[in-house]
């Protein structure tokens, strides 16, 4: 059961290494600090991008452990 733990915390840490570097491109591509319309298009796309790589975390998640 630890192991199963500890596996599940390593797979969340190293998937959220390509959010980090995709928050990081989006910030560049979209310069939200320029207007607050850019600002608005930036919450908004990531909180698509958090709502979509929870669901494939999740989904990896199920897929590997099961219920």
């Amino acid at each position: 059961m630890k192991f199963r733990s500890l596996l599940i915390l390593l797979i969340i840490g190293l998937a959220l290494v390509p959010v980090y570097y995709l928050n990081r491109w989006l910030q560049g591509v979209m310069r939200p600090r320029e207007s607050a319309g850019r600002f608005f298009l930036f919450l908004f796309s990531n909180f698509i991008l958090i709502v979509v790589y929870t669901v494939l975390i999740v989904g990896l998640m199920v897929r590997l452990f099961g219920r």
